[in-house]
């Protein structure tokens, strides 16, 4: 939209942090000095989260031209491709879910980011970004952001990277104020079960389970084909995809419906009827908060191990087993 309006409006132009490379120039004049001179040139590791890639690369940039042993790690989120593609040099959708932390991780390749300048990716899970922004408040009166607390929770991941004595900088990029219905909102951090609570949680729903592929089916498929994959494996509702990532949703009685009023549905692609997609939750989920995420019009939840990198869908028959 911003970029048709830029091309529409007279006269208009936009920041695009993401692909203007002023971005990272502005880190590399800026940042990157302040950083050196306040180290007294001390500094051995960098950390910061990546989103459109302006600090870490700009002030990794500055760093490694007076410092080459400077390393820089940037920290990623779950459902973001930074680290694989970094590892790899593979753009892979499947990496691509849907996540809570903002600020940081992408679906896409910003200019911004240079690969060759970032030495390590550190995925850091919304669980554990939520927990570390109210962490940072309550235990170092800093009001920082989610993505903040991702950082410092990549930190203390990396711990077993540092020597003794070296000079580490992480980065803290956002102010608190925005998120003040969220991470500091322990209602909504209930909802979206961060918060430790007694009783069952989405794992122990799933604890059991055999690890297999989540079973999928195209959103270019026929009803029909869904309709048989539904059958083959007992499901009353099935997750849509397309390229890889979960677009949509199908349920047996939504299916049943269509193919009654139309006949000729049975042989349409799957997303002229498909619904909107099941909810994403964490598989540290508290059942309270599954059991508030399951309503008529989401009969399932995709529960995500983002670590172990499974995914799960849950029903109201797999809460049904738990309770009883």
């Amino acid at each position: 939209m911003s970029s048709r309006l830029e091309r529409e409006t007279p006269n208009a132009w936009k920041a695009n942090q993401y692909d203007n490379l002023s971005n990272s120039q502005a880190h590399y004049e800026q940042t990157g000095p302040e950083i050196w001179e306040q180290t007294l040139g001390r500094i051995d590791h960098l950390v910061v989260g990546v989103g459109t890639g302006g600090t870490i690369c700009g002030v990794a940039k500055y760093l490694k031209e007076r410092k080459p042993s400077v390393k820089a790690w940037g920290i990623d989120t779950y459902g973001s491709i930074f680290k694989k593609y970094k590892e790899t040099g593979v753009f892979d959708k499947n990496e691509i879910y849907p996540y809570v932390t903002e600020g940081i991780g992408e679906d896409f390749l910003p200019q911004n980011v240079d690969f060759d300048l970032i030495d390590h990716f550190e995925k850091v899970t919304d669980r554990d970004a939520a927990i570390m922004t109210r962490r940072i408040a309550r235990e170092e009166a800093i009001f920082a952001g989610n993505s903040a607390g991702a950082a410092m929770a990549g930190l203390l991941q990396l711990a077993d990277r540092f020597k003794s004595g070296e000079v580490v900088v992480v980065v803290f990029h956002d102010h608190g104020t925005r998120y003040l219905g969220k991470m500091f909102n322990d209602d909504w951090m209930r909802e979206k079960g961060f918060l430790d609570r007694k009783g069952l949680t989405a794992r122990d729903l799933v604890v059991n389970r055999q690890e297999a592929p989540l079973v999928t089916v195209d959103r270019a498929a026929t009803v029909t084909r869904a309709a048989q994959l539904m059958v083959e494996n007992d499901y009353s509702q099935i997750p849509v995809t397309a390229d890889g990532r979960v677009v949509g949703s199908l349920n047996e009685t939504q299916l049943y419906a269509a193919i009654v009023r139309n006949p000729e549905t049975a042989h349409q692609p799957v997303e002229t009827i498909m619904q909107p997609a099941f909810p994403f939750a964490d598989i540290f989920t508290s059942l309270d908060a599954l059991t508030g995420m399951l309503t008529p019009e989401n009969p399932a939840v995709l529960v995500r191990d983002f670590k172990s990198e499974q995914t799960y869908i849950i029903t109201r028959s797999d809460v049904i087993k738990a309770l009883s």
